[in-house]
């Protein structure tokens, strides 16, 4: 067993060697020696970076002097990029008690020692360990000073997303690095839309002979799109292996991650390697240039200009920046841990039992006491600029802001020909706005590639083609005298069209499915795709929901959907009650409805001053009757005299013009043109019944008619035309059916030679017919996978053909005829319904209503006005509000139902009655008394006078107060008349 104390003195002498060394001239007596580590692979590219720039960034905190009377004592630990050899070297340096350590290197090392780091306590801090996995809660003194893959491949995603490639096949380790790396890019391709069709993981001891039978492997297959996610020695093997293979040619495109990307750019010119890598696309963080970065390689070459193994791939290389930038993050942590009241003290480990590995050497690791500050401290701390940027990370522990540049590889080594960021995705220029060049594939091309081929699999695409009885218009084959077969029909001449189109040349196949005397099921022709017995179909096949979830359809060539076939029967407007069918039952009661109420609206705009709406009740309505029916025929005879009434009239009599137009023109089509009638209205009418209906067999309407609750046993399955014909022919009652239920593109076919049936109802289920393809990817196949460029290309090719009018031509070469075309077309229902003239009833309506809103509301101004010069008069009389109330409505009511004489009437009655005054009268000159010495027959000529005078000007007969100021005889007063004196004469007025 080792001596405690021994250890103590030799991590002592080690540390007083290191700081002499580094510092030069300390006094090592007064200075504090704070120990850090760091976990390289020193014999690997990065390494071999990150090593000198580890040690300039401890003499540049040093020199600094940013401690007071501290000094950093740097630790090296060898990890050989194995997770084995990472642990033995993390214990040692975690054994001579640093407060954190720079690395892993590596993601694989990064796993195993992180566990280590959070038993002691001791952060670690990577510059280089990229698997997005690390980020896991699991890992809390993790953390990482360099860009996750989770960013890395959304940059990637970024770059395959600008240029329109969907399927892409992925190279990698199969290690933490590769497989979480590979993970994270499915996802980002995932989110545009694209997707991994292809993975290969390959051992990291794998040899040039197995890279070889991977490539070949790959070469065969349709993605051309290769992400290649590994590191640089593997990577070299990888590519060199492919420049032999041709896969370094014109049409592939290869991208690489930073891992690769980091010492692309110094690499020898004359080198395999480098020729190989020409053409290739990859990322690389963005790192603008700074005074810093200039200050950084200006020291790095005078420090190590001694080391002639040093040289500008080593200053230049991104990760040994960031483990600079580590170092310094860490020495601003210590300074605030230490102002904090934080101690670099280690104290001894919670004590294990023996049976759970308490005598091991890791057991007696020593715990950093205040190690959860000092992690609270690197998080917290956002004060930093380093020569990589801001070094801010987030509360996981990841480094903060994420920037790459898109470089690619020429004969002049790495240039910049794109940038993306998380905020702006991928851009063609830099964010200074600096020009880029133009990208250039593998091939020297500038073209860029379409990302696919056609598979050199060594065999032509094998295409089911429906061999069915009927219908040989859409697809139909024959066997000439040399016992070949041939193919014709609608759809197999739109397949072969459409291959012109294609940038790029078939070989195919076709194959009958079916044995030609009844239709197959089209359902289980499209698992013949996906059991890949076919690699394409090409017929009459509809794009439905389900099929689509295990095919992928190319764009529609011709559009389809379901439509009713039915018996047409003639004549049925011709019948007693044909005069109602205009119009259905809710247009005819809201049309009398509004004849009624507009009637009684124009009695009450015109029943106070218009004697034509006057007289008993039998005689009103008669007449309000007579008057608003004649508007039919705009022939009423009684005279409207109110501006309102003449407003509700013109409007009314507009919504009569129209309507009676609409229905001289529905009724005039029903009984005078030749009506093609079905027997079946439509789908709905259709399933509300209880008639067979066919269908074709094979077909997807089947199942649809199920889904729709029809019963099974209503279902007919038929074959050909004439199958169709001679069911429809018999109905129902003979053994036929009621109703036949098939694609558009049958049912006009079917239409165009069939005079007797027509289409009921609408078209409904819109849909389209599509070639199909394979549904996914298998190897020793090499067919196509779902979302195979060979599907969007023919699209595009169908796109083509419908501009030109190609497709047109194929249509009406093989699809039209002109003997019953124009007759069977769609019947819809000739009955005119609300909805059309709803509008019209609105506007008549609301113009009612609010004229006789205006009429009541001056009729209330009137009587309010009639009541205050009354008031005035005879004088107020108190009573409950409640009898007022009461009193009001009923005066206001009679106020109404009077009848108002005119104005010139009045007048002309007044003068009369004057003349009669004078005539009578001996006294001409006097018209304000009555002399006392009349006669009683001039006094009751008189009273005569002044009551009809008083008729005419109140209109009212109510008086209940007496008038005075006419005196008889010797000037004794008297009653002119009451209320009931009026009455009882049959006067009637107001006032």
């Amino acid at each position: 067993m080792c001596k405690p104390w021994l250890g103590l003195l030799a991590m002592q002498l080690v540390a007083l060697c290191s700081c002499l060394d580094i510092v030069g001239g300390a006094d090592a007596a007064d200075a504090v020696f704070i120990g850090i580590g760091g976990l390289l692979a020193f014999n690997s590219t990065i390494g071999r970076a990150a090593k000198p720039a580890l040690e300039l960034a401890v003499k540049d905190v040093n020199d600094a002097k940013i401690f007071e009377k501290s000094q950093l004592v740097l630790h090296l630990g060898n990890t050989n990029c194995s997770a084995f050899q990472g642990a033995a070297a993390a214990m040692n340096l975690l054994k001579q008690e640093v407060v954190a350590i720079v690395g892993p290197q590596t993601s694989v090392v990064s796993h195993f020692v992180s566990h280590m780091g959070t038993a002691t306590q001791v952060p670690l801090v990577s510059f280089s360990a990229t698997d997005p996995s690390l980020s896991e809660d699991q890992y809390p003194y993790f953390v990482r000073m360099t860009h996750s893959d989770n960013v890395q491949m959304a940059a990637i995603a970024g770059i395959i997303q600008y240029y329109g490639w969907r399927e892409v096949t992925a190279l990698y380790t199969d290690d933490d690095f590769g497989n979480n790396g590979i993970d994270a890019l499915g996802d980002a391709l995932k989110a545009i839309g694209s997707s991994i069709v292809f993975k290969a993981g390959l051992d990291p001891k794998i040899t040039s002979d197995g890279i070889g039978r991977v490539l070949t492997k790959l070469s065969q297959m349709e993605s051309r799109v290769l992400v290649v996610h590994m590191e640089p020695n593997i990577g070299k093997e990888l590519f060199v292996m492919a420049q032999w293979l041709q896969m370094m040619t014109q049409g592939y495109v290869w991208i690489v991650t930073e891992a690769m990307t980091s010492i692309m750019d110094y690499l020898d010119k004359d080198s395999d390697f480098r020729q190989a890598l020409q053409g290739v696309v990859g990322t690389r963080s963005y790192i603008p240039s700074s005074p810093q970065l200039q200050d950084y390689k200006d020291r790095w070459l005078e420090y190590h200009s001694k080391d002639r193994s040093l040289g500008p791939a080593q200053m230049n290389n991104v990760y040994a920046w960031y483990a600079y930038d580590a170092v310094w993050m860490i020495a601003h942590a210590i300074k605030n841990f230490m102002q904090k009241g934080g101690a670099t003290t280690f104290v001894q480990p919670p004590v294990y039992p023996v049976d759970a590995g308490g005598q091991s050497e890791l057991a007696d690791l020593k715990v950093f006491q205040d190690g959860r500050l000092f992690m609270n401290t690197i998080l917290e701390y956002q004060q930093v600029s380093g020569i990589t940027g801001p070094l801010h990370v987030d509360e996981r522990g990841d480094l903060i802001g994420s920037s790459f540049e898109i470089v690619n590889m020429g004969d002049n080594g790495l240039r910049m020909v794109g940038f993306w960021s998380n905020s702006t995705g991928c851009l063609a220029f830099a964010p200074d706005r600096t020009q880029i060049q133009t990208v250039i594939w593998p091939g020297g091309v500038t073209e860029v590639p379409r990302g696919w081929v056609v598979p050199k699999n060594g065999r032509p695409l094998l295409i089911g083609v429906p061999n069915k009885i009927g219908y040989k218009e859409f697809v139909s084959s024959a066997v000439d005298s040399a016992n070949r077969t041939s193919f014709h029909g609608f759809c197999i001449d739109v397949f072969q069209q459409a291959l012109a189109y294609l940038p790029y040349s078939i070989s195919y196949s076709f194959m009958k499915y079916g044995n030609g005397s009844s239709t197959p099921s089209y359902d289980a022709l499209v698992n013949k795709v996906v059991e890949k017995d076919f690699d394409a179909v090409v017929g009459d096949v509809t794009i439905t929901t389900k099929r689509s979830t295990t095919v992928d359809f190319t764009q529609p060539y011709t559009t389809s959907g379901l439509a009713v076939v039915v018996p047409i029967r003639q004549g049925e407007g011709n019948h007693a009650w044909a005069f109602m069918r205009p119009f259905t039952p809710l247009m005819w009661v809201t049309t009398g409805t509004f004849f009624f109420f507009t009637g009684l609206v124009l009695w009450f705009l015109e029943h106070k001053k218009n004697r034509d709406f006057r007289g008993r009740p039998k005689k009103q309505i008669v007449t309000t009757l007579w008057f608003i029916f004649s508007t039919l025929f705009f022939s009423q005879r009684e005279r409207v005299n109110s501006t309102l009434g003449r407003a509700v009239l013109i409007i009314w009599l507009f919504v009569v013009l129209i309507i009676i137009s609409s229905y001289t023109a529905s009724l005039t089509s029903l009984l005078t043109v030749q009506q093609l009638l079905p027997t079946i209205q439509g789908i709905s009418s259709l399933l509300t019944s209880n008639v067979p209906i066919g269908y074709q067999t094979g077909s997807f309407v089947r199942d649809y008619l199920l889904q729709l609750n029809v019963a099974e046993e209503r279902l007919v399955p038929l074959d050909t035309l004439a199958a169709y014909s001679a069911a429809l022919t018999k109905g129902p009652n003979r053994g036929g059916v009621g109703a036949i239920v098939d694609e558009l593109p049958y049912v006009q076919l079917f239409l165009s030679s069939e005079c007797a049936f027509t289409i009921a109802g609408q078209e409904f289920t819109k849909s389209g017919w599509g070639f199909v393809y394979i549904y996914t990817y298998r190897l020793d196949l090499h067919a196509f996978p779902k979302g195979s460029q060979l599907a969007i290309d023919f699209s595009t090719a169908i796109l083509k053909l419908a501009e030109n009018g190609e497709l047109q031509r194929i249509h009406d070469l093989w699809l039209v005829s002109e003997s019953c075309t124009k007759r069977n077309l769609a019947h819809d229902s000739t009955e005119l319904g609300l909805n059309t003239f709803w509008g019209l009833f609105l506007i008549t309506g609301c113009a009612s209503v609010f004229c006789c809103l205006v009429y009541w509301t001056r009729m209330i101004i009137r009587h309010r006005k009639a009541i205050r010069e009354r008031g005035a008069r005879d004088g107020q009389v108190k009573m409950s509000r409640l009898q007022a109330s009461k009193s009001f409505l009923k005066s206001l009511l009679t106020f109404i139902e009077e009848e108002e004489v005119s104005t010139t009437g009045r007048r002309s009655m007044r003068r009369k009655k004057t003349r009669e005054w004078d005539e009578s009268s001996p006294n001409q000159g006097s018209s304000s008394s009555i002399a006392p010495t009349l006669s009683s027959q001039r006094i009751s000529k008189a009273l005569e006078s002044i009551t009809a005078y008083a008729t005419e000007e109140f209109c009212t007969p109510q008086l209940s107060e007496p008038m005075h100021g006419l005196d008889h005889g010797g000037g004794s007063t008297f009653t002119l008349l009451t209320s009931t004196t009026f009455k009882k004469s049959g006067l009637h007025g107001g006032y």
